[in-house]
C-alpha cells in the first residue's frame, strides 16, 4: 500500500468515524429530549382511569322494513310516448299562436342568458368610434360585482332577452315570456343606469 493510500485511508476512516459520533450523538440528544416530557400525559391517563365506568346505552330497537306496494302499475307509465289524442288537443292549443313570436330553438345559448335580469344593473356605457358597449354588473349570484360589457343584438337573461337599442341612460332589451295559452309574448324591459 503507498503513502497515498494510506493517507486516504486513514482520511475515510476519520471521516466514517466522526460522521458515525455525531449520528449517535444527535440520536441520543433526541431520545433524551422525548423522554422527559410525558408526565403531563401520564397525569390525563391517571384521571381518565380514576373515573368510574359509564353505562353503556342499549341498542336501540330496529324498526321491521314494510315493503311499499306500487298502485300506480295500471296508470300511463310516464316513459311511454304521447297519446295520439293529447298530441292533437297541443297542437290545436299553438295553432293559434303567432309564429313569428318564438324562440329560436336552434340558436346557442350565450353566457349572460344563464342569469335573470334582476341580477344586473347599468352602470354606465362605452363608446369608440363606430361601437358602442353597454357596461352592466352582476349584483347577485357567482359573478356579483363583475362588470360586463354588451352590444346591441347580444342575447341575455332567462327570457330570451335581445339588446335592441343602448343608450348613455338605459339598454332596451326585448324578451320573450310563455303565456297562459302556451304561446310566447314579446314583451320591452329597460335596464336604466343606477344612480350613485
Amino acid at each position: 500500500m503507498s503513502n497515498l493510500d494510506k493517507n486516504l485511508f486513514f482520511k475515510n476512516s476519520l471521516f466514517t468515524r466522526s460522521v458515525r459520533s455525531l449520528t449517535v450523538g444527535l440520536f441520543s440528544a433526541a431520545l433524551i429530549s422525548c423522554g422527559g416530557q410525558t408526565d403531563d400525559l401520564k397525569a390525563w391517563v391517571d384521571t381518565i382511569k380514576a373515573k368510574p365506568p359509564g353505562r353503556i346505552e342499549p341498542m336501540p330497537d330496529v324498526k321491521v322494513y314494510q315493503p311499499h306496494d306500487y298502485a300506480s302499475a295500471a296508470e300511463r307509465s310516464p316513459f311511454a310516448g304521447m297519446q295520439p289524442e293529447l298530441e292533437a288537443q297541443l297542437k290545436l292549443l299553438h295553432e293559434g299562436c303567432d309564429e313569428s313570436v318564438q324562440p329560436n330553438p336552434d340558436r346557442r345559448r350565450e353566457d349572460l342568458e344563464r342569469f335573470s335580469l334582476d341580477s344586473m344593473e347599468m352602470v354606465g356605457t362605452l363608446n369608440r368610434p363606430g361601437k358602442e358597449w353597454g357596461l352592466l354588473r352582476m349584483t347577485a349570484g357567482p359573478n356579483n360585482g363583475q362588470v360586463v360589457k354588451v352590444v346591441v343584438g347580444e342575447y341575455l337573461g332567462i327570457h330570451h332577452g335581445q339588446i335592441n337599442n343602448i343608450s348613455d341612460r338605459q339598454i332596451e332589451i326585448s324578451t320573450l315570456v310563455p303565456d297562459n295559452k302556451g304561446c310566447w309574448e314579446k314583451r320591452t324591459v329597460y335596464l336604466t343606469l343606477a344612480e350613485g
